[in-house]
C-alpha cells in the first residue's frame, strides 16, 4: 500500500517514519479488521472447527444388546443397575434390561425356547393390546393407566416386549436387525 506525507504529499517508502521531505511524522497506513485480528481469528476459528467436529464425532445414540438382539438408544440413557434373566423350565428363556435418562424409562425383555422354536408373532398375538406398526414391526401397543406403554412383537423365534414410561421416548428407540 502507498503511502503519502499528510503536509507536503510526496511519496514515502512504507517503512518511512518521517518524510524525507519536510520532516513531518509518517501516519502508519490503516490495517484493516482482518489485518489487525489476523492470529486471533485464526485461533478462534480453529477452536469452532474443533467444536463442531467433536460434536459431529462425538456418538448421538449407544447400541445395547438383550439376548443377542440389538437396539439403538440415545447415548444419553444409562443402563439400570438391574438385569433380570429367568428360564422357566429350562425351555422359556427370558432377559430384560432397562435405562433411564432425565425424562424417560426404557425397559426391553425378550422371551425365547431356545431349540424348540415358537412363532414370536403368534406369541406376541396372545399378550393382546391393539395390533399397530412400531419399530419397523408388525405387533401389539398397549397402554397402561398412567404407568406407561408397551409394543410387543415377534422376532422369528422371540417375542420383543418394549416398555417405556412416556410415549415418546418410543422415538428413541431402533430395532437393528438380528
Amino acid at each position: 500500500m502507498v503511502k503519502y506525507c499528510r503536509k507536503c504529499g510526496v511519496e514515502l517508502k512504507e517503512e518511512a517514519i518521517f518524510c524525507p521531505n519536510c520532516g513531518e511524522k509518517a501516519i502508519a497506513p490503516n490495517k484493516n479488521f482482518f489485518e489487525k485480528f489476523k492470529i486471533p481469528l485464526i485461533i478462534g476459528g480453529i477452536i469452532i472447527i474443533t467444536l463442531i467436529a467433536f460434536a459431529l464425532l462425538t456418538p448421538q445414540t449407544q447400541i445395547v444388546e438383550v439376548d443377542n438382539v440389538e437396539f439403538e438408544i440415545p447415548a444419553d440413557y444409562v443402563s439400570e443397575p438391574s438385569r433380570t434373566e429367568v428360564s422357566y423350565d429350562g425351555n422359556v428363556k427370558s432377559s430384560a434390561m432397562g435405562w433411564s435418562n432425565d425424562e424417560s424409562y426404557i425397559e426391553i425383555g425378550i422371551t425365547r425356547t431356545p431349540g424348540s422354536g415358537i412363532n414370536g408373532n403368534e406369541v406376541a398375538a396372545t399378550v393382546g393390546g391393539s395390533p399397530t406398526k412400531m419399530l419397523g414391526h408388525s405387533g401389539y401397543y398397549q397402554k397402561y393407566d398412567n404407568e406407561g406403554y408397551s409394543f410387543v412383537f415377534g422376532m422369528k423365534d422371540k417375542v420383543c416386549m418394549i416398555y417405556v414410561s412416556d410415549y415418546d421416548a418410543f422415538n428413541d428407540i431402533k430395532v437393528l436387525d438380528e
